[in-house]
């Protein structure tokens, strides 16, 4: 159980179902999603186990969720409350994909990693999380991530477009478009962005759910393609039986995926039997957006591990 938290949270969600306006909404627009995930969302029921894998144009998907059709607000909350997980194709353009995975390499070749706390005045700072660091987390996570984030001025230039898709997928999760972006530490919660490199040899994720208290759903945007930048390992999510479900064959650079956040999920390992290179560009890259509960929270709710026993297709 989470404890409450004795800070107050600045989220204007407590106040209206209104908020500002993305493409295509305007400034008094309703979020209809919201009424939609009070009325089926429970602890009791909420899924662990994915159920079809849903593929659609990001183009298409997006004007849908602006839409609010009575009907598609009902059928995409049920379907990801039923544990479906989307693909949506086509969601950033590869060049933007692959300019973003340069930026990043230029700043770890440039600054020493490190690790902060989300505190009030954290800076973006970036993290060569190898197999020692990564006991020291919730799950196992073997990778080297750059965390950025809305208060240190967006020096790759890139939030712009990225919060184009995010505060889309958070109007469907039943938030404001804006939620939490101007936050920083001391108000509970803020956006995080991420950009990690799974790297050849040891680089993967645990099975593991995560934390559902402030954004609907994990959200991944892919930047690497397997068979080109990579041969072995790779996204799953874990289907009924434990069976482990394996995405990356229908995945192309650009692509996002959105699932329910308790769906475990995780990241098998990439390349096995490569020697790893914390240098090189190769391997997993991924985009991940999550608004987390900072450690200004006491107790505050992370990702959790799921250890049970994956059988493969």
């Amino acid at each position: 159980m989470h404890r409450k938290s004795t800070i107050a949270w600045k989220t204007s969600r407590m106040n209206t179902n209104c908020f500002c306006s993305p493409e295509g909404l305007g400034a008094s627009s309703m979020n209809n999603y919201r009424k939609a995930w009070e009325k089926i969302d429970s602890p009791e029921t909420r899924p662990v186990y994915a159920r079809h894998i849903v593929e659609m144009d990001y183009g298409a998907f997006k004007a849908k969720v602006i839409a609010q059709d009575p009907d598609f607000v009902n059928e995409v909350v049920e379907s990801l409350y039923a544990g479906d997980i989307y693909l949506l194709k086509q969601g950033f353009p590869k060049k933007f994909m692959t300019d973003l995975l340069e930026k990043v390499y230029s700043i770890w070749s440039q600054t020493p990693s490190s690790f902060h706390k989300m505190l009030e005045g954290c800076p973006d700072y970036h993290r060569a999380q190898d197999e020692e660091a990564a006991k020291k987390y919730v799950f196992e996570s073997v990778r080297h991530s750059y965390y950025w984030f809305h208060w240190n001025g967006d020096p790759m230039r890139v939030i712009p477009e990225i919060m184009k898709r995010w505060r889309i997928f958070k109007f469907l999760g039943g938030y404001r478009f804006d939620e939490y972006e101007k936050n920083t530490p001391k108000d509970g919660v803020v956006d995080r962005f991420q950009v990690a490199r799974y790297l050849p040899g040891i680089g993967r994720s645990e099975t593991h759910s995560d934390p559902y208290q402030n954004q609907k759903f994990f959200i991944s945007a892919f930047m690497s393609k397997r068979g080109i930048d990579y041969e072995k390992g790779g996204f799953y999510v874990v289907g009924p039986g434990n069976r482990l479900i394996d995405l990356e064959d229908r995945i192309e650079v650009g692509d996002l995926g959105i699932g329910f956040a308790t769906v475990m999920h995780g990241v098998n390992r990439i390349d096995p039997e490569k020697k790893p290179d914390w240098t090189k560009k190769d391997g997993r890259w991924w985009l991940g957006l999550y608004s987390n509960s900072t450690d200004h929270v006491e107790n505050r709710a992370t990702g959790q591990p799921v250890r049970v026993a994956l059988k493969t297709e």
